[in-house]
């Protein structure tokens, strides 16, 4: 808000104004007044002085003007003095923000030990707070209906062996047979050919007839496609065989991988510390109901720690935050 000076200046400022042009604008109409009334021309020096002193004093009343303006502008305008500024030197890094943020400080490592089966809790071995070591028992579950579970696999898995090694025999014999078969007929179409050949020659002594000829010869060309016939059920029983033999292989080591699997299962079912640890939590109501994947206990590694909380400003990823207890 203006206070009265400022009122002042813009009275002071605003009569000046009117007083420059207003006298300008009087003086160009009384010229022309005079000039329209004066019966004799004036003289051009008589005229050339009164312009120069119209022109004196409307440079004198803008002349006025300009300085009234400044002045008032300057004394409006907001000063600020030297005395007022803080001049520093600052050097390039990192501008280091203090923000107060809650968090709570947990385990820099920590493991959860899961229930593998559905089982319940027998004994307690290691109570919260306990050091423990690689392998060192925590808990014993009832593993009872797992391992029996488990020996009925490996009669299982013995039962399939046995039944791939019946297999590969069956398969042998059978091939060994057919081989046998071929033999046969080779031998047979070989006495054949012999035949037709000596019929052949008796006929052409005129001995034999051309009957008894025509007729070993549709004998031989029927043992050629009887052997042909007995190859192609070989190769094709052959095939057969490897691929049925493949096939009870493959589900073996199927089973084999689903009986390791369930090996590995009973094994960590014997509830263990993964690493030296300490013990932070462990379920000590014995023959309570576990489920599986249900937890069972945690080991931590206390020597080193973490905080997990949340700022409330946004913050940029490059430089780690320092953490410092309030």
């Amino acid at each position: 808000m203006f206070d009265i000076g400022h009122l002042f200046l813009f009275y002071f400022f605003n009569k000046s104004i009117t007083y420059v042009f207003g006298t300008g604008f009087a003086l160009w109409r009384v010229e022309n007044k005079n000039k329209r009334n004066m019966d004799r021309e004036i003289s051009k020096e008589v005229r050339q002085k009164e312009q120069r002193k119209q022109f004196i004093k409307l440079g004198a009343g803008i002349g006025i003007a300009v300085v009234l303006i400044g002045g008032v502008i300057g004394f409006m305008q907001t000063s600020l003095q030297r005395k007022d500024l803080v001049f520093s030197t600052v050097d390039k890094g990192v501008i280091e923000v203090s923000v107060s943020a809650s968090g709570k400080v947990v385990p820099a490592f920590e493991e959860i030990i899961n229930s593998p089966i559905n089982s319940r809790i027998v004994e307690i071995y290691k109570k919260g707070g306990d050091s423990v070591d690689v392998g060192t028992p925590i808990l014993k579950l009832d593993l009872l209906s797992a391992e029996t579970d488990y020996k009925k696999q490996l009669d299982e898995e013995q039962m399939k062996r046995l039944q791939l090694d019946q297999l590969r025999i069956q398969n042998r014999n059978k091939l060994s047979e057919m081989e046998m078969q071929l033999k046969v007929s080779r031998m047979e179409l070989n006495r054949k050919e012999v035949e037709l050949r000596n019929e052949r020659y008796l006929d052409s002594l005129g001995a034999g007839t051309t009957d008894k000829v025509r007729q070993v010869e549709l004998d031989y060309n029927v043992s050629v496609l009887k052997l042909k016939e007995d190859e192609q059920k070989y190769e094709n029983e052959k095939s057969l065989t490897d691929a049925d033999y493949k096939v009870k292989e493959l589900d073996l080591n199927i089973f084999r991988k689903s009986l390791a699997e369930t090996k590995r299962t009973l094994e960590d079912a014997q509830i263990r510390s993964p690493r030296k640890a300490i013990l932070t939590y462990v379920n000590n109501e014995v023959g309570a109901q576990v489920s599986q994947g249900s937890r069972v206990a945690i080991v931590s590694d206390l020597s080193h720690f973490k905080i997990e909380g949340r700022s409330p400003i946004p913050m940029a990823t490059g430089s780690p935050p320092v953490a410092r207890p309030s």
